[in-house]
């Protein structure tokens, strides 16, 4: 008597299985509903993202996008004051390059910026971003992306439960909490500013007007610095231990570059934290690293380890003003350099000609 299915058997139930998750990606969604995937979380704001993409027609000239360091950092709405540029805050909390990725990709679908301003870490993600089998397509998370990706498998087997679920929405939007139609009643305006006050899942607001007390502030960096991991493997591996950042910056460049769009760096340091970004020789191949790392000092500057309150990423903005502009001033046209006769070389006498004599 047979206990365990032969290998055909076994073949066979996961072919059967295979087959049904690759049918789920054909069935309709709504990609605005999948950008509300995350509607209540940390994440909150990626269903503004794409409202700002696709619903709003105001232009984007500036995108900054990173962790939420880089949220907390700059404020959109007064560097385009300052600026006179619209500038759009895209960051999301928690570190992984690929969801940078994806929403840049989702950007490039409908708005053509001038600048990109990533930023950066003093050590860059070995992993992939949390949020990212959330709201990547279909095709990117299909992608291993690179050689050491060990999310890909579990975030490829989350896909045919996310497209049932999204498939769900579609058919009945109001059940499901998402709607299909944009309402800008509800619509946060063209340039969220990521610096205010945050309203955590739990009801809990975490204030970013004040500064953190020093007990909290050295708490955080002993457990952020106590998890800290130095490079394991030798610096050619770099591509492989660091995979997620190296390999999806040059993809995020790659798709600025394609569209004639300048790209730039921006480090902003925790508390105590060095200056020194350890991806600098990869990063400044691609556009210049602006450096905030003078705030590391300064306690009052920080709401909590990470991030700056803001004050401080008033500071920070205004700080960066100035660089933007730069950065987007015409290139000089080269001058032709003015003739000029070496020193005692005679002049040559004019030739005649036939047509002037």
């Amino acid at each position: 008597m047979r206990i365990f299915p032969s290998a055909r058997a076994i073949f066979a139930i996961f072919g059967v299985a295979l087959a049904c998750a690759f049918a789920t990606l054909l069935l309709p969604t709504n990609d605005y509903q999948r950008y509300q995937l995350l509607r209540g979380t940390i994440h909150d704001r990626a269903h503004w993202i794409y409202e700002r993409i696709h619903f709003d027609p105001t232009p984007i000239d500036v995108v900054i996008i990173g962790s939420s360091r880089t949220g907390a950092g700059v404020d959109p709405g007064r560097l385009g004051r300052d600026t006179g540029l619209n500038v759009v805050n895209f960051s999301l909390p928690e570190a992984g390059r690929n969801i940078n990725h994806a929403i840049i990709e989702e950007m490039l679908k409908a708005k053509q910026p001038r600048l990109l301003v990533i930023g950066v870490t003093e050590k860059p993600s070995r992993f992939g971003h949390s949020a990212f089998r959330y709201l990547a397509s279909p095709a990117d998370l299909l992608n291993p992306g690179y050689l050491s990706n060990f999310n890909w498998l579990p975030d490829l087997a989350y896909l045919p439960y996310r497209q049932l679920y999204l498939f769900a929405a579609w058919l009945a939007p109001g059940a499901m909490g998402m709607p299909k139609h944009f309402d800008p009643a509800r619509y946060d305006g063209p340039a969220y500013d990521t610096t205010q006050d945050i309203v955590m899942p739990d009801g809990h607001i975490k204030r970013t007007d004040i500064a953190a007390p020093m007990a909290e502030l050295l708490r955080g960096v002993k457990k952020l610095e106590a998890g800290n991991r130095p490079a394991i493997l030798p610096g050619r591996f770099a591509d492989i231990e660091f995979g997620d950042d190296r390999s999806y910056v040059r993809r995020i460049v790659a798709l600025a570059k394609a569209r004639g769009i300048r790209v730039a760096f921006l480090a902003i340091p925790y508390y105590t934290g060095t200056s020194d970004v350890q991806e600098a020789p990869l990063y400044e191949r691609f556009g210049p690293i602006w450096n905030a790392g003078f705030f590391a000092s300064h306690p009052a500057d920080y709401s909590d380890y990470a991030h700056l309150n803001r004050g401080a990423a008033r500071q920070l903005t205004d700080w960066l003003a100035p660089k933007i502009t730069a950065a987007l001033a015409p290139s000089p046209r080269p001058q032709p350099a003015p003739f000029s006769r070496p020193p005692g070389e005679p002049l040559l006498p004019l030739q005649k000609s036939a047509a002037f004599p």
